[in-house]
């Protein structure tokens, strides 16, 4: 594993770690009728997608940097149907609770999104040099 896979994977550990708390606290104290028991689960699938692909794309960069644009795109739609159709399965077979379930959807998709985002333009920058 490279050095700057171990970085994201440690950044996305921190970032779920602080999403589960803040879930934790929220969920216990401030809505606890609105607690939804696939939210740790869902968070999990989504730091190790995010990982993977991430994973993906770091491979893709040093391996071909002049196709890295084009298929970096495609990567973060793939990403962004994913988890669309996952948001959709479980609307599709849970009714309840539809507004927590997007907000806390969103809320991890933004984070991992931006960490992601912030890596990849570091390791391009730096390839740029």
């Amino acid at each position: 594993m490279s050095g700057d896979l171990k970085r994201f994977v440690f950044k996305i550990f921190i970032a779920a770690t602080i999403l589960f708390f803040l879930g934790w606290v929220v969920f216990n104290f401030i809505t606890p009728e609105q607690y939804l028991p696939l939210l740790p689960y869902i968070l999990a699938f989504f730091a190790l997608a995010t990982v993977m692909l991430h994973a993906y794309q770091l491979r893709l960069a040093k391996k071909n940097f002049k196709h890295f644009a084009r298929y970096g795109m495609l990567i973060s739609m793939f990403r962004l149907l994913l988890y669309t159709g996952v948001t959709i399965l479980y609307l599709a077979t849970n009714a309840g609770n539809i507004a927590v379930f997007v907000v806390s959807i969103v809320i991890i998709y933004l984070v991992f999104t931006f960490i992601e985002v912030t890596d990849l333009s570091r390791i391009t920058r730096n390839k740029d040099k």
